[in-house]
This record gives C-alpha cells, sequence and structure tokens, in this order.
C-alpha cells in the first residue's frame, strides 16, 4: 500500500487569516490543541519556534473531558487552536470556545482527514451524518493533517512559513516510513485472524487501512457516552465465538468492565495497553505518535497471532 500524500485545499476567511498574521510576533505565536497526540504533530512542525500546549492530559480519554478554568484561559490567549474534530470535542469543546475564544483560528484537522462514517452494526454507514473521529488512528490520513497544520501555522506566523512546511515534509517521511513498517508486520498475519474487539469502537480507520475486519466492541458507537444493552452484549458475545476471535483489546483511557465480562463469557484472552485516545506516560512505549502506533500495530499483530499472554 502507498501513501496517496495530498495538501487540502484550506477554507478560512482571508479575514480571520489576516487578523491572525498580524498578531503573529518575533516570539511566534500561541497554539493550543485539545488532544496530545494533536500536540505531538504541531510540536513536530513547529520545532522550537512555538510552545504548544495540550488541553487533555496525558491517559485521559477525550471523549466527555471536562475543562477546567487553566484550559479556558489557555483558550483565550490562543492565535490557533487545533481540534481533532468529528464530534470528538463535542460538547466542551462547543461551550469552551463559545465561552474563552475571541477570534481565535478553529482548525477541525479531522475534517481534512477524508473521515469515514461512524460503523453501524455489520455496515459502514453514516449514522444521521455521524463521522467516525478516531482519524489519527491511519497514518495516511495524519498527512493531512500534518500538512494542514503546516498551511495553518505559516499563515498566522509568515516569516516562519518555510520552516514549519520544511518541518512537515520531515515528519512526513517518518509518517510514510510508518506506514510501510505497519504494512510489512500485518503481512505477516493470517487474514482469516485479522479480526478486532475493543473497549468501543474506536479501530475503524485502522481496520480500513491495513485489513482488518471490527466484529464489535464492549461499547457500540464511536463515543463512550451511552450504555450497551443486553441484547447487544449478547449479540456481540455470540459474534466472538462464531468468528473465533483471538483476542480482546482494552484500551488504556476506557473503563474495561464489559471487556472483562465479554472475556468471561467467550472464553477469549483480553490484551491491555492499546492506546487510542491519548498518548501514554513516559516509559509506556506510546510518548510520541509513532512509538504509540508502532505499539499499538505491533500489540495486535503479536496477540491475534497468538503470541501475547493474557494481561
Amino acid at each position: 500500500m502507498g501513501l496517496a500524500l495530498v495538501s487540502p485545499a484550506v477554507a478560512c476567511s482571508g479575514d480571520n487569516r489576516e487578523s491572525k498574521e498580524a498578531s503573529a510576533t518575533d516570539a511566534g505565536i500561541s497554539v493550543v490543541t485539545t488532544s496530545n497526540i494533536a500536540a505531538d504533530w504541531v510540536s513536530r512542525v513547529v520545532g522550537d519556534r512555538v510552545e504548544v500546549t495540550s488541553l487533555l492530559p496525558t491517559g485521559t480519554s477525550p471523549h466527555g473531558y471536562s475543562p477546567g478554568a487553566r484550559d479556558v484561559a489557555r483558550v483565550a490567549e490562543a492565535d490557533i487552536v487545533f481540534t481533532m474534530g468529528l464530534g470528538l470535542e463535542t460538547g466542551w469543546l462547543k461551550d469552551l470556545v463559545a465561552e474563552a475564544s475571541e477570534g481565535a483560528d478553529i482548525v477541525e484537522l479531522g475534517s481534512f482527514a477524508n473521515p469515514l462514517p461512524a460503523r453501524r452494526g455489520d455496515a459502514m454507514e453514516a449514522d444521521q451524518g455521524v463521522m467516525d473521529p478516531h482519524f489519527w488512528l491511519d497514518p495516511v490520513r495524519v498527512v493531512l493533517a500534518v500538512y494542514e497544520i503546516a498551511e495553518r501555522l505559516g499563515l498566522a506566523d509568515s516569516e516562519a512559513a518555510a520552516a514549519y512546511e520544511s518541518n512537515a515534509e520531515a515528519y512526513v517521511a517518518e509518517l510514510e516510513a510508518l506506514h510501510a513498517w505497519a504494512v510489512e508486520r500485518v503481512e505477516t498475519l493470517n487474514v482469516d485472524r485479522r479480526k478486532l474487539v475493543t473497549s468501543h469502537d474506536s479501530l475503524g480507520y485502522l481496520a480500513d487501512r491495513y485489513g482488518f475486519e471490527v466484529v464489535g466492541a464492549a461499547i457500540p458507537g464511536v463515543s463512550t457516552d451511552r450504555d450497551t444493552t443486553p441484547r447487544e452484549l449478547a449479540a456481540l458475545i455470540d459474534a466472538v465465538i462464531m468468528q473465533d476471535v483471538s483476542a480482546i483489546f482494552a484500551e488504556t483511557v476506557e473503563s474495561n468492565r464489559l471487556v472483562e465480562q465479554l472475556a468471561r463469557e467467550t472464553g477469549v484472552i483480553v490484551v491491555a495497553g492499546l492506546f487510542t485516545g491519548s498518548l501514554g506516560s513516559p516509559g509506556s512505549g506510546a510518548e510520541t505518535y509513532i512509538e504509540m502506533m508502532r505499539t499499538n500495530v505491533g500489540l495486535i499483530v503479536d496477540a491475534l497471532r497468538g503470541d501475547v499472554e493474557e494481561r
């Protein structure tokens, strides 16, 4: 599989861009992200020129995060706020921006990443227009987000635009290498074992890119703000057994209660340590986006191949 690298067009009002260019100083600009994953991308593009602040602490789920007073202040002072978008931060971000932001450039990166519709049952279809926000689990789509980041930063800080572009290209080369490695790693796994079950429905993009089948999730849907019905859990138990699923993956930032119940009912092992919504703490093997993806792909392939014991 090759990378289709296309720098997307930027949709932003000219007045807003001009105001952001005027606000840029020799010391750089103020940049805030809603996700520590996006903060890692932005940091790679800006280098040492700009300090990047993530609202989401390490190890925290982005679904339903509750911002504090410090977050309000950070957004109020920001020139650019990079969000994942696609409904991931719905609720808390809308309220935060409405309260604190005065003219900041709010960039929803997911809208530039060729998003997929939310998965419903056994089919891929939009549920009243709902899109899957977890695009960052596909390095090819992250390339599109990185180009958008460099474009927006260059517009706000024109003196450093060439440096941002150069840094972005260097990072894209690393993302290309990550993608190539993931393709090779997945190809060591028999196709009939490429079946995924997780805490919630977060691996749609990874499955789409690398040829996995998403059998289901303990919490169905791309968010975690709903309860699983007994009927849904029973259907998933049947699917796991009938499709001979090899492992159930527990995510680091989500509740594992239903995952453990699913394992008890099916006899399938639970493999913990899947990073889906946040980078990891020092020593976790997921301190950066690239490290996180390598850890995830390696864990998934090894577990489905039977090389990882329950943990």
